[in-house]
């Protein structure tokens, strides 16, 4: 179980989180949806120490850090028990697919080439892209160089991946790739917290829904509870401009 509680980020004078407190069990895809500029992705990157917040906790089964109080050696070991994929990919342009996936494993874990790259071969087989082992990223895709970043995000063995609007720099034609990759490691059974805006994909895929607003949550429940029976004014209202259709009571 990882337990996030009472994270609060700001901006100057600008409060982007504030108090944000939840708890994701193994194997959970806690998918986290809202406005553009509520702090979906803020939270994320506060998660994963990206951004500094100045208060809150989160707790592993065996770990817990204090993002308002820590130490150097904490942060390290924060971060090897998540990883994350960006809007953007963030491949290493001069190294190979392989490359992007093993060499990490090297340098943060300490494995042998030999390992590595076996580890590599591995992660990149799942998301389809064992053919393309020695392309450099120019030469691929946007669809195919964010499923080589997922590779490298599993190949960590992360306790949990982090997600931040993975089909967001993608083209229309190819976000379908990925989603189906993501569907992929979350029959797995891989502890996941995605932020997407594409509703269909999050009702499908999550087992928990987070709607947020202005840097609060909102509502919270699983996928069924909130786009079929959402409770708040404000998340039917959000779900409804998306396009969800819901039941004739909570049309608004």
């Amino acid at each position: 179980m990882i337990h996030i509680q009472n994270l609060k980020k700001s901006f100057q004078q600008n409060t982007v989180l504030d108090g944000i407190d939840f708890t994701v069990e193994k194997g959970d895809v806690v998918a986290i949806i809202g406005p553009s500029g509520t702090g979906k992705s803020t939270l994320l990157r506060c998660i994963n120490l990206l951004e500094s917040p100045e208060e809150g906790t989160i707790s592993f089964d065996d770990f817990s850090f204090d993002y308002g109080k820590h130490e150097k050696k904490e942060i390290s070991a924060l971060r090897k028990r998540s990883t994350m994929v960006f809007q953007s990919f963030n491949l290493f342009q001069r190294k190979t697919v392989l490359q992007n996936v093993a060499q990490p494993l090297m340098w943060v874990q300490k494995k042998s080439r030999e390992e590595a790259e076996s580890i590599a071969r591995e992660q990149l087989g799942k998301v389809k892209m064992l053919d393309r082992l020695q392309y450099y990223p120019k030469h691929l895709s946007g669809g195919q160089q964010q499923r080589v970043a997922i590779a490298r995000g599993l190949a960590m063995e992360p306790e949990l991946l982090l997600l931040d609007e993975p089909t967001s720099a993608l083209d229309p034609e190819l976000v379908g790739e990925v989603l189906t990759t993501i569907r992929q490691i979350a029959a797995e059974g891989n502890t996941m917290i995605i932020v997407s805006h594409e509703m269909a994909f999050v009702r499908s895929v999550a087992t928990k829904v987070i709607f947020m607003e202005g840097g609060k949550i909102v509502e919270q429940g699983t996928a069924e509870q909130i786009f079929e029976y959402p409770q708040n004014e404000r998340t039917r209202a959000f779900l409804l401009r998306n396009n969800i259709t819901l039941p004739q009571e909570y049309n608004i």
